[in-house]
């Protein structure tokens, strides 16, 4: 509905989702979910002109994200992918409106919050490479070992 100019519609039709999600319990998979009905909301209120209220839904999205990486058991990659999301779509709507040094700034530590997030990954793939080689090693040794003990000539007296 928001790509034919119908943003009240579309906006209506993003909130009714919510009372689906309210029950279920906070996890990243939901939270996505949560944090792409605000940023459409967001996104709605940016092109009728109304600024201030997109920015409230962008900063409740990036929040959800925030929460996730501020919480010991929050999925950190989860919550910065979200905060990226919500802080870029920010950034266009703070140029749309006029505001595009502000605009700007906030893309500039989208920027760096993607290069963070990327360099995290990069090192979570190496350390799990790491753990599948030293597990398949350990899987290996211990199976050359079995072997010679089963390969050993039994020693006869006489």
């Amino acid at each position: 509905m928001a790509a034919l100019g119908r943003e009240d519609e579309a906006r209506e039709s993003y909130q009714k989702v919510f009372p689906m999600l309210d029950p279920e319990p906070r996890c990243g998979r939901l939270d996505w979910e949560r944090c792409s009905l605000y940023v459409n909301i967001g996104n709605t209120y940016s092109r009728q002109g109304d600024y201030a209220k997109a920015e409230e839904q962008y900063k409740i999205a990036e929040k959800l994200g925030q929460d996730h990486v501020d919480t010991p058991e929050g999925n950190k990659a989860d919550g910065m992918g979200m905060m990226i999301v919500a802080m870029r779509a920010r950034a266009f709507a703070l140029k749309k409106h006029g505001r595009e040094d502000e605009g700007k700034t906030l893309m500039k530590k989208v920027i760096e919050q993607q290069l963070k997030l990327n360099e995290e990954k990069t090192e979570e793939e190496e350390e799990k490479k790491k753990q599948a080689e030293a597990a398949q090693t350990a899987v290996q040794t211990a199976a050359g070992m079995k072997k010679e003990e089963t390969s050993q000539p039994a020693v006869v007296e006489a």
